[in-house]
């Protein structure tokens, strides 16, 4: 299950991800961090099995847990097929019955190449 994490200035310094694998005994993939002095955001991978008491330990240590659809692909599509090629992980393919553009959010890391390469604009990152 992919994670979205957001820490605030005040613990920004502190290990809490480390710490949170450590206490659950669980890894945990980094797949995308953005962090400074302001505070922090990090996409992380958790086994499904361990998720709820994951997202628990980082709410003690008041870090921010969100679970959710990180993408979207609106009514402007026209199924072009242009952020397929670009998508790293294959997260956007086209559906075999309409040939519409569909994306399996759960596969989705958030890089934003596929909001590019859009030329509709009809790919939201969701943040």
């Amino acid at each position: 299950m992919k994670v979205e994490l957001r820490f605030d200035t005040e613990i920004v310094n502190e290990p809490a991800i480390t710490s949170v694998a450590l206490e659950k005994k669980v890894l945990l993939n980094i797949l995308r961090a953005q962090v400074d002095e302001h505070g922090g955001r990090v996409l992380i991978e958790i086994p499904d099995e361990a998720a709820d008491e994951v997202i628990e330990a980082f709410e003690r240590r008041r870090v921010k847990a969100y679970r959710r659809t990180l993408i979207e692909i609106n009514e402007r599509c026209m199924s072009c097929g242009h952020c397929i090629t670009l998508c790293p992980v294959d997260a956007l393919y086209r559906d075999e019955l309409d040939l519409t553009v569909r994306v399996n959010a759960d596969g989705c890391i958030q890089c934003g190449r596929c909001v590019d390469a859009c030329p509709m604009r009809a790919i939201i990152l969701l943040r």
